[in-house]
């Protein structure tokens, strides 16, 4: 489903341009592959997952940087809950856990990241405190990504893994299982974090 043509759309570098390349492109491909997330989450754990696409719809000049699907497990909305996105940048793609800096409750999850260390080090994922940004760290920076997180209030909280446009997997094709299993390796943290902040 996927492969290196999805990067394409990037190429455009008009609002338009880009904006219909992206629903006639990509938005397919994350409708089925996110529906088939969303099956296998609901299978794994027994409740109801919630899927958003990127519509962009508040763009009046600059084309996307990015682009996405996110799932979460409140079907008010994303962005102040915690929830999980794959989606491109024009160099690569990304698979990742995020709480925004508008997070309700957002101090509530402190705690639980904290303890999350020595998980998200052994699984070697990438970790960072701005998602409008495609760079990551390294997992040993986990730890000062959560004191930031819990001091300075404009900062994000992200971890997750890319997949590079130029790296081998890419450049042979097929990769969708890799995709997929990334996501649902990362889901566990999304169920946590509900669980977590739910019975406060």
């Amino acid at each position: 489903m996927f492969d290196k043509s999805d990067f394409d759309v990037f190429k455009d570098d008009t609002l338009s341009g880009r904006l219909n390349l992206i629903k006639q492109q990509l938005d397919p491909k994350f409708e089925i592959f996110g529906n088939k997330l969303l099956d296998k989450l609901e299978e794994e754990y027994n409740q109801k997952f919630y899927l958003k696409i990127a519509k962009h719809q508040r763009r009046t000049k600059n084309p996307p940087s990015d682009t996405w699907l996110a799932i979460n497990l409140d079907k008010r909305g994303y962005k102040k809950t915690p929830h999980l996105e794959l989606g491109l940048w024009p160099d690569r793609y990304f698979i990742t856990f995020s709480l925004l800096a508008d997070a309700h409750k957002r101090e509530d999850y402190y705690p639980l990241i904290k303890k999350w260390n020595d998980q998200v080090v052994s699984d070697n994922w990438l970790v960072s405190n701005d998602h409008t940004v495609p760079e990551m760290n390294t997992s040993d920076s986990y730890n000062d990504s959560v004191k930031r997180y819990s001091k300075v209030k404009s900062s994000d909280f992200v971890f997750g893994f890319d997949l590079l446009k130029d790296s081998e997997q890419v450049i042979k094709g097929n990769y969708d299982d890799l995709l997929f299993d990334k996501f649902i390796e990362l889901s566990k943290f999304l169920v946590d974090a509900n669980k977590e902040v739910s019975e406060k």
